[in-house]
């Protein structure tokens, strides 16, 4: 397959890989955005979560364990005074929980890792908000969510081309 440049490619490439492979390119999304968090507990997940040897007892420790941290974050960031640097480790636990979403739910296996990719540029856009001055800035968000699309592109492609 060639390389992917174009959303529509990516988004077809993605519904056509079985949900093991959703997982495997799931976590490695997720291990692009890691340096966004200090959250122990959510790299830990995700090594679990890229590990193609990980039993399903691991599998769901480590989604329980992601699970929690995105809903503590989540306690913690009131909507009144939003802490970017949490919404964005919130977006990083949300995407490795995702990514260890149990195949037994409800979640269509077609959808798994684009709705990681979409929570790690979430990620990506609140860590560029820069929030020190008297109103937040988001100079920097379009140049920053475009260079984590073409990465996405680019770590789907080079999955595609393993197999």
């Amino acid at each position: 397959m060639a390389k992917i440049n174009t959303m529509q490619e990516f988004k077809a490439a993605l519904e056509q890989l079985p949900l093991d492979s959703q997982r495997v390119v799931a976590s490695r999304f997720v291990e692009d955005v890691l340096d966004l968090t200090e959250d122990v507990t959510v790299k830990q997940a995700q090594k679990i979560a890229a590990d193609p040897g990980a039993g399903p007892e691991a599998l769901m420790s480590a989604y329980h364990s992601a699970t929690h941290a995105a809903a503590e974050l989540s306690l913690h960031s009131g909507m009144e005074l939003i802490d970017w640097h949490k919404q964005t480790a919130q977006f990083v636990a949300k995407a490795c929980s995702e990514s260890l979403t149990p195949s037994h739910r409800e979640i269509s296996a077609r959808h798994l890792a684009t709705n990681v990719a979409n929570h790690c540029r979430m990620a990506r856009l609140c860590a560029t908000v820069e929030h020190e001055e008297a109103q937040p800035s988001l100079s920097a968000a379009e140049d920053a969510l475009k260079k984590q699309i073409r990465t996405q592109f680019d770590i789907l492609s080079a999955f595609i081309e393993e197999k």
